[in-house]
């Protein structure tokens, strides 16, 4: 996976979910975003940029280049 949440510093704001403009994110039930569509995060950054708590990781695969 590509995208990870790390839901000790997440603080369940959903910007991440809201922001993703490939809809990557669903909601939990704690109430935190997960990454359940990673295979399709463009790793544009727009959840890494907003995330307040800098709760999200990307990893670029090497055979994005």
């Amino acid at each position: 996976m590509s995208i990870k949440v790390d839901h000790k510093k997440c603080i369940g704001c959903k910007i991440c979910y809201n922001d993703c403009p490939m809809d990557v994110f669903t909601v939990g039930d704690d109430g935190k975003p997960v990454p359940t569509y990673a295979e399709e995060c463009w790793h544009c950054g727009i959840c890494w940029m907003d995330c307040p708590k800098r709760a999200i990781d990307i990893t670029i695969p090497a055979s994005f280049w």
